[in-house]
């Protein structure tokens, strides 16, 4: 999977949701909070086709990272959700490419927590 870059643990902030052209129904999930070796993060999930009888689809995540030196990255992704059995919990992998280097981030969001946390993983290409 590659080396542990860090960890990252976000709370829910909000939820939105859209339908895009291809009529696939879009959720929102807004979070904020750290990510050990990048520092305040500001992130937005985007679920395609998280509906009941679904149990996994496409993935986006974008946002921004603001480190305490006053330095600043913008990472986006796409990858994969999976639904976790009996929970209303997904597993997210997501390959980010932030302004040049890319991670890979596991993770699991959780309505019942209202979090979304895991590991970043670097990425072997």
């Amino acid at each position: 999977m590659g080396e542990v870059l860090d960890t990252f643990e976000l709370k829910h902030v909000s939820t939105t949701y859209s339908e895009d052209n291809e009529g696939n129904f879009l959720t929102y999930f807004n979070c904020r909070g750290n990510a050990a070796g990048f520092g305040l993060v500001y992130d937005t999930a985007i679920f395609y086709d998280l509906k009941s009888d679904v149990d996994s689809g496409k993935l986006t995540r974008i946002g921004h990272a603001f480190a305490r030196n006053g330095s600043y990255i913008i990472g986006r992704g796409k990858g994969s959700w999976e639904r976790i059995p009996g929970e209303h919990a997904w597993k997210t992998e997501v390959v980010f490419d932030l302004d040049g280097p890319k991670i890979r981030s596991v993770g699991e969001l959780r309505l019942d927590t209202e979090t979304h946390a895991g590991t970043n993983y670097s990425v072997n290409e």
